[in-house]
């Protein structure tokens, strides 16, 4: 392995701890503040039954989001990684156990789908934004089957009532995948406007623009 291999190894590997740190940044200030519950009330008062009112809307998913478009999927993985984990810190016991796996799972498939989508884009044409949205297909895919695998085993809501609610919970994937997708591609494409000389020459957020 050389040198500028092991360099840029080190490089991807410390900025996706920092932009993981930064995503149990918001997520501490978020939920200490009070302001991922007040933000997610009204989704709470419309649908007040368990599971849907543990769910609540959060901006964690734009470090991460940044994570992948700087330097790949995998550094978009650790950064989920890390996000997850803080999760559990925060909120020990069984909850963040499945809190914190079940966050870090959601958002690396959004950046799984994301990625695919933006890749296949930038080498058929299209707008980004659009290509992007396949992150919200992905998320939907894999998290409703998480959730009729997870949820009646940790809060005993019986099966059928979990596939009952199943449109709703693809609903609130849609829409946390939706403000991390697109909240997140226009922080990559501000920094990719404004810093561009910070970020890798290969970094997947240039293929995708064109840089």
């Amino acid at each position: 392995m050389g040198l500028a291999t092991r360099r840029r190894r080190t490089l991807v590997l410390s900025a996706s701890a920092m932009l993981g740190a930064l995503a149990i940044a918001v997520d501490y200030a978020m939920a200490l503040s009070g302001v991922k519950k007040l933000i997610s009330t009204p989704w709470r008062i419309a649908f007040p039954q368990p599971p849907l009112v543990y769910l609540k809307f959060d901006i964690d998913g734009i470090p991460l989001f940044c994570a992948m478009a700087f330097f790949g999927l995998p550094a978009g993985a650790l950064a989920s990684a890390m996000l997850g984990l803080g999760i559990m810190v925060r909120a020990p016991g069984l909850p963040g156990l499945v809190g914190g796996s079940m966050k870090a799972l959601a958002e690396f498939s959004t950046l799984m789908g994301s990625y695919s989508g933006l890749r296949l884009g930038s080498r058929t044409g299209g707008r980004a934004w659009a290509w992007a949205s396949l992150g919200l297909l992905t998320r939907v895919a894999v998290m409703c089957p998480a959730n009729v695998l997870v949820v009646p085993l940790v809060y005993q809501i019986p099966l059928e009532a979990v596939l009952v609610l199943l449109p709703l919970i693809a609903l609130f994937n849609v829409l946390q995948g939706a403000i991390t997708i697109y909240l997140g591609l226009s922080v990559a494409k501000a920094v990719l406007a404004r810093a561009s000389h910070i970020l890798p020459e290969d970094a997947p957020l240039m293929a995708w623009f064109g840089k």
